[in-house]
């Protein structure tokens, strides 16, 4: 019953034809590296015919996919998998897979290759990313302002902090608020009063010289100044910088004595003997925060810094 089958398999069955089934390109490599079979598909690659190709060392008709053959050779002979990897041809980008072909005794007669074109997944994938990328940079900004969120304040406070644990290196804030905001709202509107914000916010960050420094909006008309290795008299220093180019900006404010908008600040330092935990982070926040109210206490448009012997923090007139 089995030899018509057999027949008809010798009579109809051929490699040629079983390559030129496949949709997608396939070619033959031989322990030499040299083409032994391929489809039409292949050949289109380079815009050849199947007999152009044959006999041909890959090395010669693509060199990336030569020195491929050559590692996938070796891997082989080791007895390794031949790991699918992507190959760039002529701006088309396609996944390849290897597998051995063996003959009974185990010996290796040659690599099968496929070639499918990925072009438009790689491209979909790219768009992806880069939508993911901008939907994280806008979840991390504060739309208003342009400066990091709150969000994104937050995690990078819980990073500098742990950093400054476990490097022994200091670490300070500066927390600012504008002074009496709220007026400057009642007597210009809420529209001026965004406008207000991001212009204090873009002068914070301008003011901050350091690529390591970073102004983050912290809620309402308050921002934090994150400085890492700064401690002490420099990030009162940078505090001073802040306040002086807000003040700058010269932004009008019939409720200020000056007839002009400005903002407080109050400075706090981490100790490097800290265990970068939460607590630390909260606890530097409350302490700017404690150093902030001084500054307002002590007559607004100013920066104050904590003093953590006495609890009470010292203002500075700016």
């Amino acid at each position: 019953m089995n030899s018509p089958d057999i027949a008809w398999r010798r009579t109809h069955f051929s490699l040629a034809a079983l390559f030129e089934a496949l949709p997608v390109a396939a070619v033959f490599v031989d322990p030499e590296g040299r083409i032994a079979a391929a489809n039409q598909a292949a050949a289109d690659i380079e815009g050849k015919s199947i007999d152009d190709v044959l006999g041909q060392r890959i090395s010669d008709i693509h060199a990336e996919a030569g020195r491929h053959v050559l590692r996938n050779l070796w891997l082989t002979e080791a007895g390794l998998p031949v790991p699918d990897h992507e190959l760039v041809i002529h701006d088309v980008t396609y996944q390849v897979s290897v597998r051995a072909v063996r003959n009974e005794a185990g010996g290796l007669i040659g690599l099968l290759a496929t070639l499918t074109d990925i072009t438009l997944q790689k491209r979909t994938e790219r768009r992806l990313s880069e939508a993911n990328r901008r939907l994280k940079a806008y979840a991390w900004e504060d739309h208003l302002t342009g400066v990091p969120s709150r969000r994104y304040l937050d995690a990078a406070l819980t990073r500098e902090v742990r950093r400054s644990a476990r490097d022994g290196r200091p670490l300070s804030v500066a927390m600012l608020d504008i002074d009496h905001f709220k007026s400057f709202n009642d007597l210009y509107g809420h529209p001026a009063g965004d406008v207000c914000l991001r212009q204090v916010a873009q002068a914070a960050a301008v003011a901050v010289r350091r690529g390591a420094d970073e102004v983050c909006r912290y809620g309402g008309e308050e921002f934090l100044a994150i400085l890492p290795d700064t401690a002490g008299a420099a990030a009162a220093h940078v505090a001073e910088l802040i306040r002086a180019a807000v003040e700058a900006l010269a932004i009008p404010h019939q409720g200020e004595p000056s007839g002009h908008l400005t903002i407080s600040l109050g400075v706090a330092s981490l100790r490097p003997t800290g265990q970068g935990s939460r607590r630390d982070r909260d606890s530097l926040i409350a302490q700017a925060d404690e150093a902030l109210y001084a500054a307002k206490s002590a007559g607004r448009n100013r920066v104050a810094v904590y003093q953590p012997s006495t609890s009470e923090a010292g203002a500075t007139r700016a």
